[in-house]
Formats: C-alpha cells, sequence, structure tokens
C-alpha cells in the first residue's frame, strides 16, 4: 500500500467571498513587507480592495491609472506632488504601481511603503488577485 503525503496548507487565511479573498491576498502582502499601504483599483480610480490605512489607499487608486500611463517627467513629478497633500510621504521612491488585465478589465496594484519598495511582491499579488478572480468567473 502506498501513502500519498499531502502538504500543509500554506494560506492560513482563506475565504469563498471573492472580495475577501483579495483582501486577505494584500493583507498578507502588507503585513509580510511592513508595508503602509496596498491597494487594488480598476482604471476609473475606484478602489477594489486594499490593506492598509483606507484613505491612502483611496488616493493611491484614484491616482494608480494616471502615474501607470504617465511618462513625462514634469507631468509625474506634478501628480506626485497632489498626492502628497493627501499621502506626504508618496514619491517615485515610495510608489510602485503594476497595471495588469483580467477578463478584459485594467486594474492597478498599488503599494506604498518605504523607499525602494521592492516589485516581486505586485507580480506574487497579480497572480493571487488572477487565481481569485478566474476562480469567481468559472463559479459563476
Amino acid at each position: 500500500m502506498s501513502v500519498i503525503e499531502f502538504l500543509p496548507e500554506r494560506r492560513r487565511r482563506r475565504s469563498g467571498n471573492t472580495y475577501e479573498a483579495i483582501r486577505l491576498q494584500l493583507e498578507h502582502i502588507f503585513e509580510r513587507r511592513g508595508l503602509r499601504c496596498f491597494t487594488l483599483g480598476d482604471d476609473r480610480g475606484l478602489t477594489l480592495a486594499h490593506a492598509g490605512h483606507g484613505q491612502e489607499a483611496e488616493v493611491m487608486a484614484a491616482y494608480a491609472p494616471l502615474l501607470a500611463t504617465t511618462t513625462n517627467r514634469e507631468r509625474r513629478m506634478e501628480i506626485f506632488n497632489r498626492i502628497r497633500s493627501f499621502v506626504p510621504d508618496a514619491s517615485e521612491s515610495t510608489v510602485a504601481i503594476r497595471t495588469f488585465h483580467v477578463d478584459g478589465e485594467v486594474l492597478h496594484l498599488c503599494v506604498l511603503g518605504e523607499a525602494g519598495v521592492q516589485h516581486t511582491d505586485l507580480y506574487r499579488a497579480i497572480s493571487g488577485v488572477r487565481r481569485i478572480l478566474g476562480q469567481a468567473l468559472q463559479a459563476a
């Protein structure tokens, strides 16, 4: 008789609710990396889920589409100046944004952390959000 060994579930907190599952995904990385804010927003600037301070999350989600599409250095600095009126620590070195698509929708993950924020966690979160939303679409 052979025995199949099961690995322990690595995710500690789970939810069948899509919104809650995404929030838990963001909170896991938020806590692990000691971030200040981790936000998922849509292309209209609306907050879909976040970990961290709610007001900062909403500001970051609102400006993420602008920052994601603006390449002009002066214009980016103007945007950051506006953001700093709400989130004083926001800067090129403390904010990272990654844009991705799920089922034809444009989404933005935005991290506010210490200077030199890690981009690898953004890619891990993107994979998690895609997985969670994919499961929700299959269940519908």
